[in-house]
């Protein structure tokens, strides 16, 4: 009998036996082929095996699985472009950012990011104690690849660590970051903003603020409602830094409002890229402003934070999207729908399902979810292959024209070549993601199919050629009577 089942478990696969909601990796941005293969197996294909299949999870693991369905229910309405803020402007500084450290040229990559468009700054200036230090670290070939040279600039803070109003001018948005925790300094940094008629927009980021009390959270709230009257602020307070890339693990924001003791536990820390990334996209988040948040990592996969990133990557929220929903909604939003839902003079209690009933309602989420997630993988595929081939055949046009100049344009010569160019793309994107490949078996299997397909057109242009008129190749030329 053990040797019967075992058969049958290795014919289903190992993967068969993961909970169909909870093998999803909250890394949205990892290209489809760098992701784990993971195999959503749903209770209906578990019966395909032909043993009983009632209980295989336990209550814990159906509420869980219950909890994420009705996550992602209540969050599919709710996805909606962003609203972005009219008045971000073409310049923003930055300030409070150690060039030594990651975190100043991971901001200036966030700022600087061609996929988010909703940045549209012509100038990015760098406030820092040490300009030649700042230069030294902050300028190098990323900076001209990317662009960054020609929108960087940067401002003395030799003197003062928080900027003059001469220095802001002209200066439309602002992030400053203030380590350790010290709220204290967030006072200067508001009055400076005050002061500059040309700031509208503040993000403010504290991070190694794990001994912060929730006093000290709703003291600088009043502090920064007191002082803004001229532009928009948003406050983000997070614990010790650590070096997680960003969204790799769940985040939850709470206003400090809601705040009741310590906003951390101990040991608490947060990635400091995730942090990065949360305060600038509040920078253009419309709703957003005025709003002082903590962010927490999530990390329990049962946790309401944790369902929710998950649920908004699963339905494809964009980054800012999911942000905007985490810094409006949140968790206190799900749980007022919810209770809403409840108290409703309409709302009646569902029936509860049959086991077949459940087992076909899995079968139709789960196969939605993953054909959702494999047309999106296949296009974030389908994107990056096409810019791989674009810059291979841009390369090789101008390989060959340096030999030999080339009698036609760019754009033409890669028209002429993108299948070879496609053909280089996917060898070199299967060779990043560390699968097999034999280049030169492909390479001549693909120039056997290209002289596969010359004979074949060849053989077609002289099936024409034999059928055409004698007309058609030299028609007949039109006589005109004058009777002048």
């Amino acid at each position: 009998m053990k040797l019967t089942i075992a058969l049958l478990a290795s014919f289903a696969g190992a993967g068969a036996f993961q909970l169909p909601s909870l093998s999803i990796n909250s890394n949205r941005h990892q290209s489809a082929a760098a992701r784990p293969a993971t195999t959503s197996t749903t209770l209906y294909q578990f019966g395909s095996l032909g043993f009983e299949t009632n209980n295989l999870y336990s209550r814990e693991e159906e509420d869980t699985i219950r909890t994420q369905n009705e996550v992602i229910q209540y969050l599919t309405p709710l996805q909606a472009p962003p609203a972005i803020r009219s008045d971000l402007g073409t310049s923003v500084l930055i300030s409070g950012f150690d060039p030594t450290d990651p975190s100043s040229t991971e901001i200036l990559a966030f700022l600087n990011n061609e996929e988010s468009s909703h940045f549209a700054f012509t100038k990015i200036v760098a406030h820092v104690e040490d300009v030649k230090l700042a230069k030294k670290r902050l300028i190098g070939r990323n900076a001209r690849y990317t662009g960054l040279l020609d929108k960087l600039d940067f401002s003395d803070g030799a003197d003062s660590p928080v900027p003059t109003a001469e220095q802001l001018a002209d200066v439309s948005s602002w992030v400053a970051h203030v380590s350790g925790g010290d709220m204290s300094k967030l006072s200067a940094i508001a009055e400076a903003a005050e002061a500059a008629d040309s700031v509208k927009n503040v993000s403010l980021l504290v991070s190694g603020a794990q001994g912060v009390g929730g006093d000290a959270l709703k003291e600088a709230e009043e502090l920064l409602k007191g002082i803004a009257t001229t532009f928009g602020y948003t406050l983000l307070v997070v614990p010790e830094w650590n070096d997680e890339p960003e969204a790799t693990c769940a985040f939850g924001l709470v206003n400090v409002t809601d705040v009741v003791d310590a906003p951390f536990a101990e040991n608490a820390s947060f990635s400091r890229q995730e942090s990065l990334r949360i305060v600038t996209e509040c920078l253009a988040i419309d709703q957003a402003a005025g709003k002082s948040l903590v962010a927490n990592a999530a990390k329990e996969p049962t946790s309401l934070e944790n369902m929710l990133i998950v649920g908004m990557r699963e339905i494809g929220f964009s980054r800012l999207g999911e942000i905007e929903h985490m810094v409006t909604r949140g968790t206190k939003g799900y749980d007022n729908a919810i209770a809403e839902q409840k108290e409703s003079s309409g709302w009646e209690k569902a029936p509860e399902q049959t086991d077949e009933q459940k087992a076909v309602t899995a079968k139709t989420k789960e196969e939605q979810i993953l054909l959702k997630r494999q047309k999106r993988e296949e296009a974030e595929k389908q994107t990056e292959l096409k810019a791989l081939a674009i810059q291979w055949a841009k390369r090789e046009y101008l390989r060959k024209n340096l030999k030999r100049r080339i009698p036609i344009k760019e754009d033409e010569f890669i028209e002429v070549i993108w299948e070879r160019a496609m053909f280089e793309a996917d060898l070199k994107y299967r060779t990043m993601q560390g699968q097999a490949v034999s280049e030169s078996e492909e390479r001549q299997q693909f120039r056997d199919a290209q002289e596969a397909k010359k004979k074949d057109a060849y053989k077609q242009e002289q099936e024409r050629w034999k059928k055409m008129e004698y007309q058609e190749l030299e028609p007949p030329e039109e006589k005109t009577i004058s009777w002048n």
